[in-house]
């Protein structure tokens, strides 16, 4: 439990002893509009309705007309009844010593809950298809789907990464039709590496699609094609499993380059069996029913909308091999949830299936999410890998990569400045991505994800530089420093409980330790929405209040105690800066 949780907790029991009863949690306390009221605020309307009186006066009884606090120990410097409300002033230094001792002695722990404890829940995010180009679309569904995996983890959930893959049907067919009339940037392609074989493959699905879409004869090929395929025959199935090789090559490279690691690879090849018969079987159940040689679940019937689970040729469709994957996956993990990160075009779609799911396995009822998060947009629109105008997720990361070294070019003395720069691209691409909230739409500029100042990931890799920075002065100043980075004192309570922080009596300490006891609950928040927007926004605000701190406030020059106790403040916001970046799957840079 945090250090602000338990004076939430203290004032909830010290309210409820007032009252003879639990009427109140520690999270009825709400955080006041205005500094002037205070640090913590109890609105009175629910204690009032069970005792059958006024907010007013259930809040003026509870302060008495001395204004005493009701709660023990020093923790609240000052307490007042105004109107419905009981607002609460926090002993800025009890407050201070309190979190920054916090911080510094479990560190990366920090902001660890134990919500989710003996729980499990299934991540299913990224589903890049195979045979098509893997486009910045694709990018924010792993960059969502790993930093949610990361939050529900130090939530206390135990994660499985899973990802979803459509490796057979029509895209499929379309592809190697494709393939069928570049036979020679085939061969080129056969020659090349995992990069050019993708961006190969991307054109040829590209051909097939238009193709299939103007013309009658292509149409009815990529139809024959596309049995074929099902069928393993053995004309095509040399072919379909070397590009899809190719396919899945290429994508193991973008997963380790982001950093993502997978528990489980799912694929649409090793579940269509198992979906087209769950179908059948519960065809005769009357939960399906025939239409036109096709099997539907009608789902009007439900309010929503009939959808073919078979199709006339005998095919399982996205909806029966979904149910395949259903299966599979509890049978394999036994989930407490599965939450799919699709996006928002899925959104009825994914309506029916659960539905269906539900009435074929009832066990499975509100344990199936789907999670949609918002469009990367061009300018011109939407992507499509269909028509070929796409953005590809790499060219973007290469991209930033090459703006930020252009910046560095000075930097010359920089150790290691290749991988640097990819540090700090990677932060720009991922920050700017996942900074907006996972449902809103994005315009992903370059100029500004690659900014050093504002709202972005090479900002705040900046400003985690820049303490380090303060920190290694320090060192050079005052090298027996209690202090000292590399010391003891980080892991010792003692050491630590030596640092004074009742020192800390500017406006802007109060600030920075107010926002730092706040950084658990905004992890909380973040699991419980999963939104690693809610992470973003923070991190931003710390680092904001932390330079407008150090440009105001002197710390190294400062007397002896209050420079121990301003570096460990700092030393705190470092710390914490550093596991919020993780959860969003950014790495720190030690120096910039």
């Amino acid at each position: 439990m945090s250090t602000l949780d338990k004076i939430k907790q203290a004032i909830a029991k010290a309210i409820n002893a007032a009252l003879k009863q639990k009427a109140v949690k520690a999270s009825d306390l709400i955080y006041p509009p205005k500094p002037e009221f205070g640090d913590l605020s109890l609105p009175c309307y629910g204690i009032a309705k069970l005792f059958k009186k006024s907010a007013v006066e259930m809040a003026e009884f509870l302060v008495g007309a001395n204004g005493r606090s009701p709660v023990p120990g020093g923790v609240i410097s000052g307490v007042k009844a105004i109107g419905p409300f009981i607002n609460f002033t926090l002993n800025k230094q009890k407050l201070a010593q309190g979190v920054i001792g916090e911080i510094l002695k479990i560190q990366e722990q920090y902001g660890l809950n134990r919500a989710g404890k003996n729980k499990k829940i299934m991540v299913e995010f990224a589903h890049p298809n195979t045979h098509k180009a893997f486009h910045i679309g694709h990018l924010r569904n792993i960059l969502i789907g790993e930093a949610i995996a990361r939050i529900l983890t130090v939530n206390g959930f135990k994660i499985i990464r899973a990802n979803y893959q459509g490796d057979i049907g029509p895209h499929i067919a379309k592809c190697l039709w494709g393939i069928s009339r570049l036979e020679k940037e085939y061969q080129t392609a056969a020659r090349a590496g995992a990069k050019a074989r993708a961006e190969f493959l991307g054109r040829a699905y590209a051909l097939g699609s238009q193709n299939y879409e103007t013309s009658e004869a292509a149409k009815q090929e990529i139809t024959a094609l596309n049995k074929k395929i099902y069928d393993q025959d053995k004309s095509i199935i040399g072919l379909y499993r070397a590009t899809r090789k190719w396919s899945l090559d290429y994508f193991a490279g973008i997963y380790k380059r982001l950093n993502t690691k997978f528990d489980r690879l799912y694929f649409e090849s090793e579940v269509f069996a198992g979906g087209r018969r769950l179908v059948l079987k519960n065809l005769k159940k009357g939960i399906f029913e025939k239409s036109q040689g096709a099997v539907i679940f009608k789902g009007e019937t439900y309010g929503l909308h009939t959808r073919v689970f078979i199709n006339s040729e005998g095919n399982p469709t996205y909806e029966a091999k979904d149910m395949g994957l259903a299966e599979l996956q509890f049978k394999e993990h036994n989930p407490e949830k599965i939450v799919h990160v699709v996006g928002p075009e899925q959104a009825e779609y994914f309506k029916v299936i659960i539905k269906a799911l539900e009435i074929i396995k009832p066990e499975t009822k509100g344990r199936e999410i789907h999670l949609p998060y918002g469009w990367v947009k061009l300018r011109e629109g939407k992507m499509s890998s269909r028509l070929g105008n796409v953005v590809l997720g790499e060219w973007l990361l290469d991209e930033a990569k090459k703006e930020v070294l252009k910046i560095m070019e000075d930097k010359r003395n920089l150790k290691n400045k290749g991988q640097v720069a990819e540090k700090i691209s990677s932060a720009a691409v991922k920050y700017s991505i996942l900074k907006s909230g996972i449902n809103t739409d994005i315009a992903f500029s370059l100029e500004e994800s690659i900014s050093f100042s504002g709202a972005s990931g090479p900002y705040l890799q900046y400003t985690y530089a820049r303490i380090n920075s303060v920190l290694r002065k320090s060192e050079i100043r005052n090298p027996k420093s209690e202090t000292n980075p590399k010391s003891k004192i980080l892991n010792s309570k003692s050491q630590i409980s030596k640092v004074n922080c009742a020192v800390l009596v500017e406006m802007k300490e109060a600030d920075l330790v107010n926002k730092l006891a706040r950084y658990p609950e905004i992890v909380a928040l973040a699991g419980k929405n999963y939104d690693p927007a809610e992470i973003a926004k923070y991190l931003f605000e710390l680092a904001r209040e932390f330079n407008d701190y150090y440009h105001a406030v002197p710390v190294l020059k400062a007397r002896a105690k209050i420079r121990q106790a301003r570096l460990a403040l700092i030393m705190a916001v470092k710390q914490t800066l550093a596991n919020g970046l993780e959860l969003l799957g950014i790495e720190t840079v030690e120096e910039m």
